[in-house]
């Protein structure tokens, strides 16, 4: 493929606009998070008309749904070129006057929630990691958490959220903080159990927890004022018959409760337990309003769309629609899921896609997506629609650790990361070949996913004829130095407190191993996965006389928050893997 046809794929692609439904702002218009336009920026969309405008002029970094009708959006900017040290911003839906909501020193910032007249958020510095609220001109910090842990809901004064609170890396705790005495309250149904995303509904606090079935989240009730525990019940029985494994979302709005179910990578819908009609695929937010479910879905072939669903008629409209150029749509061919069996037995969920340009067997990536405690679903994604677009097979391993599939297979890599969730991507290395997906086969991730190329280049590199790691983690040690409060806790997790692993784990021991071409792909800004230990690991390659490229990007962090970021990672990425293709480089 041309250098030109090249680009020209590449920028079609990144400019297909990605749109999440945050919430209903006043006057009934729908506020969208989305990268149209250039960058991540908030929206408001008018469901009837179908007209939208931009609200925010600069990248948002993230954004708090606001109350029903309101018209204050909160939410922050990342001002540190991609560090993540951010601050807390507000605009007015009628005047668009944006304002600093309060002076304060950058923070990164997890976890945002706002009432209307307080906002909550997670703040983290090198020291701690914190829970602060802030007003107009006001900003203090109440609690410092015991562990990595995140606030998700505040109501007048209370503030609740969850993280690995009491000491196990296998276990997440519920946390209540009351506002005016600055109580700190645990809560767990179950020593050990995994508790998650608490919201507020008046007097309860409704929260997914494995505690009482390991295989799946469960919906449960806390009362505040007794502390006794009730499953959360619907009056309409679909989603009992759905039984999701996990939850996208769940929230009271009026009286009525919507909730988003997922298993195996994609979700449903449901008010008060009834179906909602959806397209098929991933919800990527939803809000109900007036008998309508406003939401934002896509698929791995299909871009996001936004669409209004009707209670009352059972049946959808499309309000917004991002398509795909007919050239780009028409490299596409089939989607499938399936399971495969790893050297242990466990069963691990893969989704492939297939490429007209690639053909059966053909060029076929394997990519690993980062976390590791997220997941591949069938929702858009730009990395995999670029790939098939080029000539490329993709298959997409959800390894032990993804979310999506329960707990029980979500903690399956803690204290072990480099170890299963490594087997699992060699299964389904194996599983492309076997399957008659793949005659060549070619490895890419980023963030962890760039860790799990690396890795699987330093141990299994006979499988692979090149690698492409983003933003990777190369020395586990030196990156733990180098972290912050929370990114210390992560790894701590990440690594269930065995600091003597982090060695063992870490690619740069093993540069001799590496036999085959990387691309390296690293953000310049980036605080996640800093650049030294990527200069270091690239200093050593060089030494060993290994075969790599590197491209380090400017003003740039971990997050990609602009077309043009996403644009500047990819582009070397795909270059790269068409000259694998085409040009084998000489190894050995």
């Amino acid at each position: 493929m041309s250098l030109s046809r090249t680009i020209k794929i590449l920028e079609e692609i990144v400019n297909i606009p990605i749109y999440h439904v945050v919430g209903i702002v006043y006057g009934g218009k729908i506020l969208l998070y989305s990268n149209e336009g250039g960058f991540s920026s908030l929206w408001i969309l008018d469901p009837t008309s179908g007209e939208r405008s931009r609200l925010t002029r600069e990248p948002v970094m993230w954004v708090a749904e606001p109350p029903l009708g309101s018209r204050r959006v909160v939410y922050t900017k990342d001002i540190s070129r991609g560090r993540e040290l951010q601050i807390l911003y507000s605009i007015d839906i009628i005047s668009s006057v944006e304002e600093p909501i309060v002076s304060m020193d950058p923070l990164r910032i997890f976890g945002l929630a706002d009432d209307g007249s307080t906002i909550a958020f997670t703040g983290v510095t090198s020291e701690d990691i914190a829970i602060y609220i802030a007003r107009k001109g006001y900003l203090e910090k109440i609690v410092k958490l015991p562990g990595f842990g995140f606030v998700n809901d505040i109501r007048d004064n209370l503030i609740v959220g969850y993280g690995s609170l009491a000491g196990n890396p296998l276990s997440m705790e519920i946390f209540i903080v009351d506002i005016l005495t600055r109580e700190f309250k645990l809560y767990t149904p179950k020593p050990g159990s995994i508790n998650k995303t608490p919201i507020i509904a008046g007097d309860w606090i409704i929260f997914e927890t494995n505690a009482f079935n390991s295989k799946v989240n469960e919906l449960y009730a806390l009362n505040t004022k007794t502390m006794t525990l009730s499953p959360l019940t619907f009056k309409y029985r679909d989603y009992y018959t759905y039984r999701p494994v996990e939850h996208i979302k769940f929230k009271l709005y009026n009286g009525n409760w919507l909730v988003i179910g997922k298993r195996e990578g994609r979700s449903k819908v449901f008010l008060d337990g009834k179906l909602v009609k959806t397209p098929d695929g991933m919800a990527l937010g939803a809000v109900y309003y007036n008998g309508n479910v406003y939401l934002s879905y896509s698929s791995l072939n299909k871009p996001s769309i936004v669409i209004e669903a009707s209670i009352e008629k059972e049946d959808y409209r499309v309000i917004l629609e991002s398509k795909l150029p007919s050239d780009i749509a028409e490299s596409f061919s089939r989607v499938g899921f399936t399971y495969i069996s790893s050297i242990d037995g466990v069963q691990i969920p893969l989704y492939y896609v297939e490429s007209k340009l690639a053909g059966r067997p053909g060029p076929t990536v394997l990519y690993i997506h980062g976390g590791p405690w997220f997941e591949i679903s069938d929702s858009w994604n730009t990395v995999i629609a670029a790939l098939i677009a080029s000539g490329f097979n993709v298959i997409a391993p959800n390894f032990r650790g993804s979310t999506g599939y329960g707990e029980t297979f979500r903690i399956l890599d803690i204290g072990d990361p480099g170890g299963g969730d490594l087997e699992d991507i060699v299964a389904a290395s194996k599983w492309a070949h076997e399957s008659g997906l793949a005659d060549r086969l070619y490895v890419m991730g980023y963030s962890y996913g760039g860790y799990m190329t690396l890795w699987a280049l330093a141990n299994k590199p006979e499988l692979y004829e090149c690698g492409v790691a983003g933003a990777s983690v190369a020395d586990w040690e030196e990156m733990y130095s180098l972290s912050d409060a929370v990114f210390r806790a992560f790894i701590e997790i990440l690594f269930n407190k065995n600091m003597e692993l982090l060695k063992e784990r870490s690619p740069i021991n093993k540069v001799d191993n590496i036999t085959k071409p990387v691309c390296i792909i690293h953000p310049q800004n980036d605080t996640r996965t800093p650049l030294k230990p990527i200069l270091n690991l690239m200093s050593r390659m060089l030494e060993k006389g290994k075969i790599f490229e590197a491209h380090i990007i400017p003003d740039m962090g971990h997050v990609i928050t602009t077309i043009d970021d996403a644009i500047k990672i990819l582009l070397p990425a795909l270059l790269f893997l068409e000259r694998c293709l085409l040009k084998p480089y000489k190894t050995g």
